[in-house]
């Protein structure tokens, strides 16, 4: 449905547009791993990969410090800078930030400039046509790693939608993940009685 009503409402638009008419800069964090549970903690890079946030995560050392201007917050668009072929310059969006969470260093927050709707830029950046040019722009050496440097980043093209329609479709996706949440409770509520049921039967 998602991708449906972006087609539907920006399909006619060229990717001309460079990403960093929506995006002021990119900020990376510090991976470090600690040996035992810590209140804080750094995500990995799954918890992007595959353009959904997920609180895949490690506990930072307990005497480490972490900055808080590398805190995950609700409303952050992030990117992976560094992930196999397939994988790189995958982009989520968190709709609800874990707690003393912070960015690590091959995952990029978006700092977004004025005006820019989160949720529409987190869309346009998972869009197939910027995947293709994702993968051209990305180097290295290795054959299972490869990386995009931010100034590529920045010069990728996206359609150049304004504030309105930007909004507009915005408001579509949340009420859309709405649905699917009220749908995954319904079914978990489901599946609880279902379970009950078959116990109480074979008991």
């Amino acid at each position: 449905l998602i991708k449906a009503r972006f087609v539907e409402m920006f399909g006619d638009l060229k990717f001309d547009t460079p990403v960093s008419k929506y995006i002021e800069s990119l900020t990376a964090g510090k991976s470090l791993a600690g040996k035992e549970k810590c209140t804080n903690k750094v995500l990995n890079t799954g918890a992007v990969s595959y353009d959904k946030f997920k609180n895949d995560y490690k506990y930072l050392p307990s005497n480490y410090v972490p900055d808080e201007n590398n805190k995950v917050r609700t409303g952050n668009v992030l990117i992976s800078r560094m992930n196999t072929q397939e994988l790189v310059g995958a982009t989520a969006y968190v709709w609800e930030a874990p707690e003393n969470t912070y960015l690590p260093d091959r995952l990029w927050r978006a700092n977004l400039k004025e005006n820019v709707n989160s949720i529409f830029l987190w869309q346009a950046l998972i869009h197939p046509l910027l995947k293709l040019q994702i993968q051209r722009v990305s180097s290295g050496t290795s054959g299972s790693m490869k990386n995009i440097s931010k100034s590529n980043f920045l010069k990728l093209k996206v359609p150049d939608v304004n504030e309105e329609s930007q909004n507009k479709f915005a408001s579509f996706v949340q009420q859309v993940d709405k649905s699917k949440v009220a749908i995954q409770k319904s079914l978990d509520e489901t599946q609880i009685l279902f379970d009950s049921l078959m116990q109480k039967y074979f008991s």
